[in-house]
């Protein structure tokens, strides 16, 4: 069985390819324009969702057949046309460049595949079976669609603000990690979901910051 790396990249200017102008192409290009990505569309004919992207100057579309050698110069290559021999080709020589590439073939000809994702503004949470069952991987999604509300967007950015003001304010490593453990342990969260929270001042931030740290 394939071992996956989860990881998360910054995307922003990244040169990525897209074989591909269907509704699978069409939904990973969306995916990497969201991301800020330099995307590259190659297919002779291109569906309503490149075209919308190349309208809004977010990808370039070429309309014509891709060939192997034009994954040369990306750093990212998804292999999404319909045809399955064209994407193991597109698949095989990005592979051979030592270039990432993701095929919506066969998972096993690519070099990494994508989790069913849950966005919640800075909180992301993905779910993958490792290619056995993208259904699976969908419905657990809608399940934890269900448990993570949209309190969690606004918690998110609570603790990304108060991580750059502990950050900016406590030069200490030891001490920084006591208070952003702190942090974690607040109700913060449940003031949320109980429409309670009141967003905290720059005042208020600090003078929690050095009434904790002398704890």
């Amino acid at each position: 069985m394939t071992y996956y790396m989860p990881i998360m990249l910054d995307m922003g200017g990244m040169r990525c390819l897209v074989v591909g102008g269907g509704n699978i192409a069409g939904r990973k290009a969306q995916q990497l324009a969201d991301a800020g990505a330099d995307i590259t569309v190659i297919s002779p004919e291109a569906g309503e969702a490149v075209h919308r992207l190349e309208s809004r100057g977010m990808l370039r579309w070429i309309g014509r057949e891709a060939f192997e050698e034009d994954v040369n110069g990306y750093k990212l290559v998804y292999a999404s046309s319909g045809d399955e021999a064209l994407n193991a080709r597109i698949a095989a020589a990005a592979r051979a460049s030592g270039i990432w590439v993701n095929s919506s073939s066969r998972a096993e000809e690519g070099s990494f595949i994508h989790p069913g994702v849950l966005r919640r503004g800075r909180l992301v949470v993905s779910v993958s079976t490792s290619g056995a069952g993208p259904a699976a991987a969908s419905a657990l999604i809608r399940e934890l669609d269900e448990r993570f509300g949209d309190e969690y967007e606004t918690y998110a950015e609570f603790l990304y603000v108060m991580r750059r003001k502990v950050r900016e304010a406590v030069n200490e490593p030891e001490v920084r990690h006591r208070l952003l453990r702190k942090l974690a342990e607040t109700d913060i969260l449940d003031q949320i979901k109980q429409d309670k929270f009141v967003p905290w001042s720059d005042a208020e931030a600090a003078a929690w910051i050095e009434r904790e740290r002398e704890e």
